[in-house]
């Protein structure tokens, strides 16, 4: 089993449920330098209408899904809890990014552990009594994942691999910031997340194409946002920036791209969908931090999602 096709399952039990909730149990296996955070609740999000509507519109699958659920036994549409993500941000030049994604569930670790090693090439190595299934060679091209108890697995690369299973018996103390705000967003939505990393370069350079966008991430220090789901649809997005002149700028930034999807809903039914959950769009600012709230009745994001193909929605 190739790792690619192990996240594209992973990938889709989260487009099934959504980001969400807090599990204190996964989060407590998370590496203390993590600065971005967000988790997924399966159990709860697949019991809610969208998530009920995504996982008859999946039922269909491709053929490659099929056989990785009948070759490993595990299909995240029934077998996944549980989703965490965790990464360290932008790593230093000549350093790798550290990642790791800790899912709680039901796995057959030998129907997994035979295929990855008969078909995906991957070897078994064992690290202070936890097998790892390793993909990849060398420390900084390698992909682990591995069993750290039953129904708990954690992909990563192989250095927070490591870190993951030394730390097992002393839960890591992540930054207080963030735990703070994992605390108050993760525990009042069924989707969130949380960044201590700047948003400089996330789309783009100051003076190339997106310079404005570009720009006003540039004065993004920190991040979050959530969903609620239910018969409306509920999004919000806060951000601390640097100044209130920063904050400012987010906040122009966000209205004017909500404006050019609003004079486009006459062009398409996908956008005119947008165009009308934009026009309640709350754009507030208080000082250096921005919040943004905007809502969708459940039934509109279901035709949107319609409009688009298959593979996007799986």
């Amino acid at each position: 089993m190739r790792p690619l096709l192990f996240v594209s399952a992973l990938a889709l039990a989260g487009a099934v449920s959504a980001l969400a909730s807090v599990d204190t149990g996964l989060l407590a296996l998370v590496p203390a330098g993590a600065k971005i955070i967000g988790s997924v609740d399966v159990t709860q999000a697949r019991n809610s209408d969208f998530g009920q509507y995504l996982l008859a519109k999946a039922q269909s699958g491709d053929v490659h899904f099929q056989e990785m659920i009948t070759e490993t036994g595990f299909d995240p549409r029934r077998d996944l809890q549980n989703i965490l993500f965790a990464a360290s941000g932008r790593a230093a030049a000549g350093q790798t990014e550290s990642f790791a994604i800790l899912a709680r569930g039901n796995f057959d670790q030998n129907k997994i552990k035979a295929s990855a090693t008969a078909k995906g090439g991957a070897t078994i190595l064992t690290y202070s009594g936890v097998d790892i299934v390793v993909h990849g060679r060398g420390a900084a091209g390698q992909t682990a994942i591995g069993f750290l108890d039953t129904g708990v697995a954690v992909m990563a690369d192989m250095n927070t691999m490591k870190q993951i299973i030394d730390s097992r018996a002393a839960p890591s103390v992540l930054d207080a910031d963030l735990q703070s705000k994992i605390n108050s967003i993760g525990n009042t939505n069924d989707a969130w997340f949380v960044s201590l990393v700047s948003g400089t370069g996330f789309l783009g350079e100051p003076n190339g194409p997106g310079g404005a966008q570009a720009k006003a991430l540039q004065g993004v220090v920190q991040s979050s946002g959530g969903v609620k789901l239910g018969a409306t649809i509920a999004t919000t997005f806060d951000a601390v920036t640097r100044s209130d002149k920063d904050a400012q700028s987010l906040s122009d930034v966000i209205r004017f791209l909500a404006s050019m999807v609003q004079m486009q809903r006459q062009s398409d039914p996908k956008v005119a969908i947008l165009a009308t959950a934009l026009d309640g769009m709350t754009v507030q600012n208080t000082g250096a931090a921005v919040h943004l709230a905007v809502s969708m009745p459940e039934k509109s994001l279901e035709q949107l999602a319609d409009s688009m193909p298959l593979g996007v929605v799986h």
